[in-house]
């Protein structure tokens, strides 16, 4: 079985042994440590999934374990509970880019969500697969990231191959679990900018009161708790891009102050009169139909033509054909333990993938592909490995789905998906939308919009 291991760095033996306890019970393996001197000696021998530390602990003054985590361990996702919170820290762990920031005392449910998202939110179709003939395999050698050959997807490669050389504001938009953020650094890595910084600022995770802080900067004494000067993540990814990750989810006064750094490409940090020139380049993407957004009202329209001179539109994993069982493939390489024997999966397990419409795309596909690999007891993967509701597809079969239009079968797929997904977390709105990568908000519209009460999954 491939567990996923956690490393737990916190001072307080109640938190952090209750906290190792009752995730183990959740299935994850965990490691405790008592100071940040321990935490970093332990990252240097073994490896982990997620890193998961106080601020307040011995060995952390100057927040040790955040820079050195975020530097040498920045492949390992990291959330940090603190029972001091206060702004500067909160801007700095925002701005190295942490998972989530959480206050003591937090309740378990969303800690393990937090949790969860962490480790799903890993980029989705990061994956080589090894055979002697990558190209029929869907392998391409300009951008490994991405796996395919569908006509979709030779058609976004194109489109991909084509933007970017340039300069040009990329707006990327698709599903959740469609791989964004793969696309967005497959861009960048072909860019003339490829040796400056790719900035990802996740839009969801920035409190409003915050973003100018986080994006600009400040100067010393410019609010209580700024005892010194902080660079910004736009200045820090001066020559670079910058990668505003859940754009639609950006408050309307956060939307204003982020116009005028992409009109006119300056900002001034807060506290100081001096504007600072950059040269950025914003790849955005978000999984609402912003168009709609600004007709409703809701997202600048001055802003959407800046961000979105070039839209790219991701395919659900639904209309990509057998693109479903090449990403399975190179999944199983992936996401197999070392010294494995399973190989293959039987070719009713391949039916099952092809008949499933994988409301939850990429993402799903790779959490389902490792569960089958940790149900499995032998060489192959069989149909009973897999959950139930991929076996048995709750929206129907073929025939019957042939019968409905495209719309109320798609109604169906993503009323069935989140029926599961409430029910999984037992009604936890907060829970179920860090899962499907949405913000609570718009899980709530998912939900009111299928007549969904959450009321109904509560134990």
């Amino acid at each position: 079985m491939n567990t996923q291991r956690i490393l737990i760095a916190d001072d307080e033996p109640l938190f952090r042994d209750t906290t190792a306890e009752l995730l183990r019970d959740e299935g994850y393996e965990c490691v405790c440590v008592e100071d940040a001197s321990d935490a970093i000696n332990v990252l240097n021998e073994q490896s982990f999934d997620l890193i998961l530390s106080d601020l307040n602990m011995p060995g952390n003054l100057q927040l040790e374990l955040l820079q050195e985590g975020r530097t040498k361990f920045a492949h390992v996702p990291m959330i940090v509970v603190t029972g001091v919170p206060s702004i500067p820290s909160a801007i700095q762990s925002v701005r190295l880019g942490i998972a989530d920031y959480l206050s003591k005392p937090v309740k378990f449910e969303e800690l393990l969500a937090s949790v969860q998202k962490a480790l799903l939110h890993r980029p989705a179709a990061v994956v080589r697969v090894d055979t002697g003939d990558e190209r029929e395999a869907g392998f391409n050698s300009k951008y490994p990231e991405i796996i395919g050959k569908s006509p979709k997807m030779r058609e976004l490669l194109e489109i991909v191959d084509r933007v970017s050389p340039s300069n040009t504001n990329v707006l990327i938009t698709g599903e959740s679990g469609t791989g964004k953020e793969v696309v967005a650094f497959a861009i960048h890595r072909n860019s003339p900018r490829r040796d400056h910084t790719l900035q990802v600022i996740d839009c969801t995770a920035i409190p409003e009161s915050l973003f100018e802080s986080v994006l600009f900067g400040h100067v010393k004494g410019s609010f209580t708790g700024a005892v010194k000067d902080q660079t910004g993540l736009l200045r820090a990814c001066d020559g670079g891009t910058a990668f505003f990750d859940e754009l639609g989810e950006l408050p309307a006064a956060s939307q204003a102050k982020l116009l005028r750094v992409v009109q006119e490409q300056t900002f001034t940090p807060v506290g100081d009169s001096q504007p600072i020139k950059v040269d950025t380049r914003f790849i955005s993407a978000t999984n609402r139909d912003l168009s709609a957004e600004v007709d409703a009202g809701l997202f600048r329209q001055d802003l959407f033509y800046r961000l979105a001179v070039i839209h790219i539109e991701l395919p659900p994993l639904r209309q990509r054909g057998d693109d479903v069982v090449l990403l399975a493939e190179a999944f199983l390489k992936k996401l197999r333990p070392a010294g494995s024997t399973i190989n293959a999966y039987s070719p009713e397990t391949i039916d099952c993938f092809r008949r499933y419409r994988w409301p939850g795309n990429i993402r799903e596909l790779r959490n389902v592909v490792e569960r089958a690999i940790a149900m499995t007891h032998g060489d192959t993967i069989t149909p009973s490995d897999l959950p139930d509701s991929i076996r048995n597809p709750a929206d129907g079969s073929t025939s019957e789905m042939a019968e409905v239009s495209r719309d109320e079968a798609l109604d169906r797929a993503d009323r069935a998906y989140l029926h599961a997904l409430m029910e999984k977390h037992d009604g936890v709105i907060a829970s179920a939308a860090r899962q499907a990568g949405l913000s609570r908000q718009g899980m709530n519209k998912l939900l009111k919009r299928h007549e969904i009460s959450a009321d109904n999954f509560r134990r």
